[in-house]
């Protein structure tokens, strides 16, 4: 499969024309960005097929092990984790929300002729996403945790569990569902596959955001090859669960 991608960029928002072509069948998508930065206390998606989401985290219920979630923006996808947890009466999980913000460089994907580019994410992103994040928490039996970190140097520094507290402290290594929405390239995701690959429950799931934007095939064969079946599937998410 290759992608070639171009961007577009202005005061307010952000336009990426991309062109698959896998094995002959090419097709072309668009996908646009709001970019102000005016919009505090609320929890905003940028992306679409949240059911594929909040379906993954339904099937966790019986699934020992805590949340991950990589890219955590202004909160609209762990909304939708949290808002899955409850209505399934999943209470009691630990979820932990990955994001380093600082308007650093951001790997948008397998882009040619660059792989990077700098996005809205600053630190005040960051805190008018808390803000809203821990307001929406207020009261709900779900204990979110967030790390101002990239998935590498989280990779680092808790390879050996991550330590919450309630009433008393526990450290958990196992991960029951990921949500692969951080760096779309093919190196970030290699690397993250091996981490939660080792640290994965049986029946535990993950999904992936932004399909269109690297060779989500070949990470779909690793997958398989390392026992894991396909939930669910659209042009922008995949879901898959761990069985072998």
């Amino acid at each position: 499969m290759d992608v070639k991608m171009t961007v577009e960029i202005n005061d307010e928002s952000m336009k990426i024309v991309g062109q698959v072509d896998d094995n002959g069948n090419a097709k072309t998508f668009e996908r646009a960005f709001k970019l102000s930065n005016k919009r505090a206390n609320k929890l905003e998606g940028d992306s679409l097929d949240y059911h594929v989401l909040a379906n993954a985290t339904k099937a966790i219920k019986n699934v020992r092990g805590m949340v991950c979630e990589i890219g955590t923006r202004r909160g609209g996808s762990l909304k939708v984790i949290v808002d899955a947890l409850l209505e399934n009466q999943d209470y009691s999980r630990n979820v932990v929300c990955i994001d380093p913000y600082g308007n650093i460089d951001y790997p948008i994907g397998e882009t040619e002729p660059r792989n990077s580019l700098k996005l809205d994410y600053t630190n005040d992103m960051r805190n008018e996403a808390l803000t809203a994040i821990y307001d929406y928490m207020q009261g709900k039996p779900v204990n979110v945790v967030f790390m101002c970190l990239e998935d590498s140097e989280f990779f680092k520094r808790y390879g050996d569990g991550v330590p919450f507290y309630s009433e008393h402290k526990i450290v958990e290594d196992t991960y029951a569902l990921v949500f692969f929405d951080g760096p779309h390239n093919m190196e970030a995701l290699e690397e993250e596959l091996v981490f939660f690959q080792a640290r994965a429950a049986r029946d535990s799931v993950w999904i992936f955001d932004d399909l269109e934007l690297y060779p989500h095939n070949k990470i779909e064969e690793i997958l398989f090859q390392k026992g894991w079946k396909l939930l669910e599937k659209t042009e922008r998410k995949a879901s898959y669960q761990l069985v072998g």
